[in-house]
């Protein structure tokens, strides 16, 4: 069965403070992989197609997805015997009933699965998205379940042979690589299912086999599996870029809007500093002119040093006053830019808000209808 990681801790803040989508690993990406729960052991299932099958063809809407799988021709042959189907939202849970719907936590919605044993050898569902920007989702899905399929008509001895490759290149993927944790929630309580995870998760997921004996495994399906891998890089680039550029919008905002909040708060301060001056200048002011020519004509105002001397206290005077002028103008010049910005904010706000939209409807359009 195939996944998609829902991403459901995504949520906008309150006023002022845009949303905030922050990556948890592959949070908000596809992940695709299977369920444990459909048991695929090869056992029950022969590894030769089923004599006196009814001819199939794919569908209308399958054949363009299988052409951009590149099956070989033994590839193409078993995916035709699953009968695979591209499913609306009720079809494809009523085909896919009773396959496991995600982990515990709920992160993970099914998108794909492998059921039916012993019908057809087992057959093929997959969701179809409704937005056309996931058709790529659908590719990975659909090849990612034909190779439960693939790895179900093995032999015991080809898939113990199989196993061993899948065990020596898993070892040396990283322990907190993100597609440890996608095999891990598809496999869940079944471990028997494990090797035809892995063998789903990196036949779609990962370009580099290393050894030459697993990529031919590989080789007797894909034409070119560098290029399927290519599909699901462009599918979760897809999802990465509108997370990147709403990340960096919303940041901006977060800033902006910081920016405009602390600008006013300043310019409230400055404001309030030069009523306090000018209150001080007028009281200095009155007392000043209160005093007879003689005594004004030996007032002075301390150097920098507090000497006595300096400036006559009449031209200090005169000097505060001009010097308000300029603070009133430098307050005016802040305000207009302020103003201008916080009037700029409001289409900043609707761009984030139309982006983390357009995420949230993405994710909804990517798994089945409830």
């Amino acid at each position: 069965m195939t996944l998609f990681e829902s991403g459901q801790d995504w949520a906008p803040r309150p006023a002022r403070r845009p949303p905030r989508w922050r990556l948890r690993g592959t949070v908000f990406g596809i992940v695709l992989g299977t369920v444990a729960g459909v048991t695929l052991a090869a056992t029950y299932l022969p590894s030769s197609p089923l004599a006196g099958a009814a001819a199939y063809s794919l569908s209308a809407d399958l054949s363009p997805i299988a052409d951009r799988i590149g099956f070989s021709d033994e590839g193409r042959d078993i995916f035709l015997t699953t009968r695979p189907q591209l499913l609306d939202s009720g079809d494809f849970r009523k085909a896919c009933e009773g396959t496991p719907d995600g982990t515990v936590h709920g992160d993970f919605a099914t998108v794909g699965c492998f059921y039916g044993l012993g019908e057809h050898f087992g057959r093929i569902a997959i969701f179809r998205p409704t937005d056309a920007r996931l058709a790529d989702q659908i590719v990975v899905t659909a090849a990612h379940e034909f190779l439960h399929a693939a790895y179900a008509r093995l032999t015991s001895g080809e898939q113990a042979r199989l196993d061993a490759l899948l065990d020596k290149r898993w070892s040396t993927i990283a322990a907190d690589d993100p597609i440890q944790a996608s095999v891990d929630s598809s496999v869940g309580s079944a471990a028997e299912n494990r090797s035809t995870e892995e063998f789903a998760y990196f036949g779609t997921e990962i370009a580099d086999a290393v050894d030459p004996a697993l990529e031919a495994y590989y080789a007797r399906y894909f034409r070119d599996r560098g290029a399927l891998v290519a599909i699901h890089d462009a599918d979760r680039a897809l999802r990465d870029g509108l997370e990147a550029d709403y990340s960096a919008k919303a940041d901006a905002l977060a800033i902006r809007e910081q920016a405009n909040a602390d600008a006013g708060a300043q310019l409230q301060a400055d404001r309030a500093q030069l009523a306090a001056d000018r209150a001080w200048y007028n009281r200095q002011a009155d007392e000043y002119n209160a005093l007879s020519p003689e005594v004004r004509a030996r007032t002075y105002v301390a150097d920098s040093g507090g000497t006595a001397g300096g400036k006559p206290y009449g031209s200090y005077l005169a000097g505060r006053l001009a010097e308000f002028a300029t603070r009133e103008a430098d307050q005016s010049q802040r305000q207009s830019e302020l103003d201008a910005a916080e009037a700029a904010a409001p289409a900043a706000r609707t761009e984030v808000e139309r982006l983390y939209a357009d995420i949230e409807a993405l994710n909804v359009a990517a798994v089945p209808a409830t």
